[in-house]
């Protein structure tokens, strides 16, 4: 899992190799960055990658855009229905940012266009759209969290960078 997150994130033996320090020391600095740097949740997701929710449908989140530090921040996402829902709909209210200091808010509909609201969804039916999270200054968004009702409380993130 650490050579994973190492790859992913972009570092490598030989560049911290490059510096002077060899072999296991040069390992044991790269694991010391990248643990803190690099991971993500156990189970973030990259962007664009959808996932299937505990009752068969499919949730994506595509992009999210955060032009500033004091701006709101806007989420492109996408709720698709499974081939054998029924009684399905797209919630904008299962979309949370959740921050580093543990703190979470949900998003209050958004300026793009078009803006995901409920939506009743029938079989492989799809609902996109975009949400606003209002990010006040200072807190850091660690990840995008979709979370529907369900009895198991399987919870799928997308990692914000």
């Amino acid at each position: 899992m650490l050579a994973k997150n190492i790859r992913e994130c972009g570092m490598h033996l030989r560049n911290v190799g490059a510096s002077g320090v060899s072999g296991l020391g040069a390992l044991a600095l790269t694991a010391v960055f990248a643990i803190p740097l690099c991971t993500l949740p156990a189970h973030a997701q990259r962007l664009g990658q959808k996932q299937t929710t505990s009752s068969g449908n499919l949730v994506t989140v595509y992009s999210i855009s955060w032009p500033t530090p004091i701006s709101s921040v806007s989420a492109d996402v996408e709720v698709s229905a499974g081939p054998n829902a029924s009684n399905i709909f797209a919630f904008p209210s299962y979309f949370q940012f959740r921050f580093a200091d543990g703190g979470a808010i949900a998003s209050y509909g958004s300026q793009k266009q078009p803006t995901l609201e409920r939506t009743p969804l029938k079989p492989k039916q799809c609902a996109r759209g975009w949400l606003d999270f209002a990010v006040t200054s200072g807190q850091r968004p660690t990840v995008i969290r979709y979370h529907e009702m369900s009895a198991d409380k399987k919870i799928i993130e997308w990692s914000v960078k």
